[in-house]
């Protein structure tokens, strides 16, 4: 299976926020029982830590799709970040390939980085998200909750160190 997939389509979100989709499921899917997880980009540890829980679920034939949703400031166009996107598709599949998990891997650009998440989602997607204890809600936790009230299954694992 192709570990990228650059087939992305785009529409115009709530206010008027440009965002991507991914068209990942597919009638073959729900026949075989395949389960997708999205895992969302935080930082190498924790999407190593997101990976490797997910990876433990081998019985469930479960795939990934490992998405880096990327801030895009608003004078510069959506086609054209001033984020290097060799480098980013590059850092996404080096973490994708080191699971060995069955997926793809996808970097999206957006104006705002919840907007995105929202988006990109299937209703009721299940989310593997990792994130650090601190006494103070960090910023996976936030996406976390608000991925919760949107109507979606978040999987919030906590990363002790």
């Amino acid at each position: 299976m192709k570990s990228s997939n650059k087939q992305v389509s785009g529409f115009r979100g709530a206010q008027g926020a440009a965002c991507y989709e991914i068209n990942r499921s597919t009638a073959s899917d729900a026949a075989t029982g395949v389960l997708w997880a999205v895992i969302p980009y935080t930082t190498p540890e924790l999407t190593r830590a997101a990976l490797r829980h997910t990876g433990v679920c081998s019985d469930l034939n479960i795939h990934v799709s490992l998405v880096d949703v990327q801030v895009v400031p608003f004078p510069c166009p959506l086609d054209q970040p001033p984020i290097n996107q060799e480098f980013s598709e590059s850092r996404l599949n080096n973490l994708f390939k080191e699971s060995g998990l069955p997926g793809k891997t996808s970097v999206l650009y957006t104006r705002d980085w919840l907007e995105g998440f929202r988006g990109l989602l299937e209703p009721k997607s299940l989310v593997v998200l990792a994130t650090k204890k601190r006494w103070w809600p960090t910023r996976q936790e936030k996406l976390a909750r608000a991925l919760t009230t949107a109507g979606h299954q978040v999987m919030l694992l906590p990363v002790v160190r």
